[in-house]
């Protein structure tokens, strides 16, 4: 079995890219996320799967 970290950049990137593609910046993709206001699916995904981890950093 292979272990495969990422880390908080990969993370960022991943999200910001997502975010982009959507029409929202990251501090807007953060906003609208704490607001659970995010239509887009790929956002929504995103923001379910890395929360935790953005919210604590």
């Amino acid at each position: 079995m292979r272990v495969t970290y990422i880390t908080k950049e990969d993370v960022v990137e991943r999200v910001t890219e997502t975010a982009r593609r959507a029409g929202l910046t990251f501090d807007e993709f953060m906003a609208d996320g704490l607001a659970d206001r995010l239509t887009d699916g790929d956002c929504r995904d995103d923001w379910l799967i890395y929360r935790d981890f953005l919210i604590d950093q």
